[in-house]
């Protein structure tokens, strides 16, 4: 891929934009920071300074970026090279950890704080639609990693069952929806506002996570894959 520039919105992505420009424009992208486990602090570097740092790919880093932006961003598809692939399934399988363990739990903490104000009714329902809400993803994430992210490690790439894809991440908006649905509600007067917007927020911050997850999978993985399986 070429160190082309990507326009999202009034954010102008080049290799040459020091960090803290980037970091300031979009603080929705510190969470790619925390996933990668990327060393601060940045001091005067630039996106390509870091990135040969790390030993990550700028161009790579960029789109990752934009999707996280916005992630109804498309990725030029002859500008991906394969050898971008490895590095995909890396920040893919990173997700997955940081969803596993930080989201989520962040998330459980505050549906604790909420569960001290409940009835034994409401702290039922909650904690059963919270239980299943986490139960889907992460038996999602265990099914993406052993049908596909394995078997594109191995000689056995051409077996990758890509449908995975396609509907679980709808299910996942629909329970995350009715998760904030039964906050917003359903749920006794006696649960601080407080505690059920920074649930809220949680909610939605995932869920809106997960959409940029499924958009890397779709735009930058896949085409990936099948430049990948052209050439084997």
């Amino acid at each position: 891929m070429t160190k082309a520039n990507i326009t999202i919105g009034s954010v102008v992505l080049s290799p040459e934009m020091k960090l803290y420009e980037l970091i300031d424009a979009a603080p929705v992208l510190l969470s790619i920071f925390s996933r990668l486990n990327i060393r601060l602090p940045f001091g005067d570097i630039s996106i390509d300074e870091m990135c040969r740092r790390e030993g990550y790919s700028s161009a790579l880093f960029i789109e990752l970026c934009a999707i996280h932006i916005d992630p109804r961003h498309r990725p030029n598809e002859e500008q991906l090279t394969e050898n971008m692939l490895p590095e995909v399934i890396g920040y893919l399988r990173a997700s997955h950890r940081y969803y596993a363990e930080h989201m989520l739990p962040h998330t459980a903490r505050h549906l604790e704080d909420i569960l001290k104000h409940c009835d034994e009714l409401s702290e039922r329902v909650l904690r059963h639609f919270y239980s299943d809400y986490v139960r889907y993803i992460t038996s999602h994430f265990d099914e993406e990693e052993r049908e596909i992210f394995s078997l594109l490690d191995s000689s056995t790439a051409s077996s990758a069952n890509f449908a995975i894809f396609d509907m679980p991440h709808a299910d996942i908006d629909d329970r995350s929806n009715d998760i904030a649905s039964l906050i917003l509600k359903s749920l006794p007067e006696a649960a601080p506002t407080p505690l059920r917007c920074a649930m809220l927020q949680d909610v939605y911050e995932l869920r809106d996570d997960l959409r940029r997850h499924s958009s890397i999978e779709t735009y930058l993985l896949r085409p990936l894959v099948v430049k990948f399986l052209k050439r084997a």
